[in-house]
This record gives structure tokens, C-alpha cells and sequence, in this order.
């Protein structure tokens, strides 16, 4: 068992507009964010599966079918190489959980 505290967490700040908080686990990483209003969310995929739960705010999200908007109690799953791209419509407070570790995100953190 790992126990974390959240507010003890470095945070990630590389990203402008985007504060991150990260939690690895041996497979899975989950990633505490808030995102500000009108930050957009560039297209992108990854090797992870990833599960987006939307606990303040909205998030506009770019689908083939067209824009999907995200509100809290609402979530979405990206499968793997899943292109997604959007918008915080709203300052958003968000919980993504990714499948395998985020490995990209552990460098990131090194040395903070």
C-alpha cells in the first residue's frame, strides 16, 4: 500500500495553464489537474489508455462526430494512439487516469 497526500505533491507547471499533480502506481498513473478557462488541449495521442473524469468545470473535446462537452460527474475514455484534442471551457478541475504508467511524466518530474 502507498499512501500520498496530495498537497505534499511537487506540482507540474510546464505546461502553461495546466497545473498537475501526478501519482504513479507499477501500471497506472493518475494525474490531478487544473486546467485554466480557454487553455486549449492540443491534438495529441499516446501508448495509454486514458480515462478522464471532470469534477469542476468543462472541457470541449473534438471528436469525428463533433464537440463533446464534459461536465462534472461526466468522463470520457480515450483508447490507446486515440487522437483528442479541446478546450477548458470553464477553469476545470479534472482526474485522468492513465494505463500503462505515464512514463513521459515521471522524466518530467525528476529533480522537482
Amino acid at each position: 500500500m502507498k499512501n500520498y497526500k496530495i498537497s505534499n505533491i511537487s506540482k507540474f507547471l510546464d505546461r502553461p495553464g495546466f497545473t498537475g499533480t501526478f501519482v504513479h502506481g507499477e501500471r497506472m498513473s493518475l494525474v490531478h489537474w487544473i486546467i485554466e478557462k480557454d487553455t486549449p488541449l492540443a491534438l495529441h495521442s499516446h501508448e495509454n489508455e486514458q480515462i478522464l473524469f471532470v469534477l469542476e468545470g468543462c472541457l470541449r473535446f473534438d471528436s469525428p462526430v463533433g464537440q463533446i462537452d464534459v461536465f462534472p460527474g461526466e468522463g470520457i475514455v480515450f483508447a490507446p494512439d486515440e487522437p483528442h484534442s479541446g478546450i477548458a471551457v470553464e477553469t476545470t478541475v479534472c482526474l485522468d487516469a492513465f494505463c500503462p504508467v505515464r512514463e513521459d511524466f515521471i522524466k518530467a518530474m525528476e529533480g522537482k
